[in-house]
């Protein structure tokens, strides 16, 4: 996700307005030159800027169109720049003066004809639609005017204009650093996968940067910079985001890999040797092996086996299924594997991940929970599925944390094998607890339940078999789903 300060120019002043009004503004000076300047010296790549007079007045001043100018000759920053742009030629005008990229708002409404002509005139990638909305209802002219026209409404016009790129700022929260609207822009990414969304509003600090980082391609930042609250720099090193990773999940019982719904009904899916090698050839970022059958006949993993699969693989290869001890998580890590699972025995004997991890490495320990919706909360499942504690799976997570695991993995009994979705509120909860990867498992179907799991669940990674052995989908195709969603991925 790119970070982009803003600059908002009222009369030839920079200033921050709260919620939109003009009246209530804080002065920063009239230095622009200056302020874009040290935005780049702090690694920005590009530059919002928002002409406040031409909003409001209608019209782009000549003033503003030589700060255009000054900023492009005295900066490498790309501009994007918005307010007042009304015609053709306004955007041909901003373009000539260095700017990179054309923000339209009230013309979107005004005169879309307009817009198309831009559209097919200067390409989609120099168009960025605008849409200020207060609880959901487009404002235009400088936010002060309410068009009645609902935010999910005018993406579908957005989208027959043939922009892609959108810039959606909630005006409650903007200048008011209380938090971006992060519900809102999950939502709208959902529904509308294509468009590249740009946040704005409300942005204080890196842990805002951190929600947003998987939904939107860009997130707009303005009072938090302008006022020092806080720095470009601090804002980048929480953006460094990791590739989603894709994982293929084999199942096993007497020796074959297996799938059913909500852990019964197992049917076969396969060698699991060659499926492990199928998966690795297609592009999976890792593979999980779980031997199901292990804790109910109280028998250790199948070693060679494993060691097997090892041999014949070049990804990183987790395995658990009847790990009762710290031997046995070393004898696992012994033949072949790199990261060893623990589920049942965890619950039975806490201590038993403080012990692996600190033994092992928490970078090699992951807690696998599986867990079923009661009530409003979710119980820790054991033994396979098959006996329900009284634990509750959000606090089991954090604990898991607090003794050193490097790695959740969260399964869904209700969503198993249904291809309904994965359960995103169940890894949402646990993802706002606890500082560690966590893995969604359970319930993939259609490709869009994937990108939801990252967007709505904010999983790091995506654990899916049935969808995967009997062909559905491929690696590849998810792979692309989570790419044209403008989620990071290996492809």
């Amino acid at each position: 996700m790119q970070i982009i300060p803003a600059i908002d120019v009222l009369e030839g002043r920079i200033v921050r307005l709260k919620q939109g009004e003009f009246q209530n503004s804080t002065d920063y000076g009239d230095n622009l030159v200056s302020v874009a300047s040290s935005f780049e010296q702090q690694g920005a790549k590009s530059l919002h800027l928002v002409n406040l007079s031409g909003s409001r007045d209608g019209f782009i001043q000549e003033e503003f169109i030589n700060s255009i100018r000054l900023i492009s000759s005295k900066t490498g920053l790309k501009l994007q720049v918005g307010g007042g742009i009304r015609s053709i030629s306004d955007i041909q005008k901003v373009l000539d003066a260095g700017v990179d990229k054309v923000v339209l708002g009230s013309l979107i409404f005004k005169n879309p004809e307009v817009v198309t002509s831009a559209v097919n005139m200067f390409g989609e990638g120099k168009i960025i639609a605008a849409l200020d909305c207060r609880n959901e209802i487009i404002c235009m002219e400088g936010w002060r005017k309410l068009t009645g026209i609902e935010l999910e409404e005018a993406l579908i016009t957005i989208k027959i204009l043939g922009i892609k790129q959108v810039l959606i700022t909630d005006i409650s929260r903007d200048g008011m650093q209380c938090g971006p609207n992060v519900d809102l822009y999950k939502r709208i990414k959902s529904k509308f996968p294509d468009i590249k969304l740009i946040a704005s509003g409300g942005v204080r600090n890196s842990g805002d940067i951190n929600k947003l980082k998987r939904i939107c391609s860009s997130v707009v930042v303005g009072k938090a910079l302008i006022s020092k609250k806080t720095s470009f720099k601090d804002l980048s090193l929480s953006n460094s985001d990791l590739a989603i990773r894709i994982i293929p999940c084999l199942d096993i019982a007497n020796g074959r890999a297996v799938k059913g719904i909500k852990f019964n009904n197992l049917k076969d899916a396969g060698n699991p040797v060659e499926l492990a090698v199928r998966y690795c050839d297609e592009g999976a970022d890792e593979l999980v092996f779980l031997d199901i059958a292990a804790t109910n006949e109280n028998r250790k993993t199948m070693y060679k086996l494993v060691s097997e699969i090892a041999d014949n693989i070049n990804i990183p290869f987790t395995v658990g299924g009847g790990v009762g001890s710290v031997e046995d998580a070393g004898k696992l890590l012994d033949s072949g594997a790199d990261k060893v699972s623990i589920n049942s025995a965890a619950v039975t004997n806490p201590k038993l991940l403080s012990e692996i991890s600190s033994r092992l490495g928490s970078a090699n320990t992951v807690c696998a929970i599986d867990a079923r919706k009661s009530g409003n909360s979710w119980k820790v499942l054991v033994c396979g599925g098959t006996k329900e504690t009284n634990i509750d799976a959000i606090e089991w997570a954090k604990e898991a944390v607090e003794r050193g695991v490097g790695e959740l993995l969260v399964t869904s009994f209700d969503r198993d094998g249904t291809g309904e979705g994965f359960d995103n509120d169940l890894i949402s909860k646990i993802k706002e607890q606890v500082n560690v990867p966590v893995i969604a498992s359970g319930g993939a179907g259609s490709l869009n339940d994937f990108v939801d799991a990252v967007i709505q669940g904010e999983a790091d990674s995506l654990l899916a078999a049935s969808v995967f052995h009997y062909g559905k989908h491929s690696i590849t195709d998810v792979k692309k789903a989570l790419n044209n969603a403008s989620l990071p991925v290996r492809l």
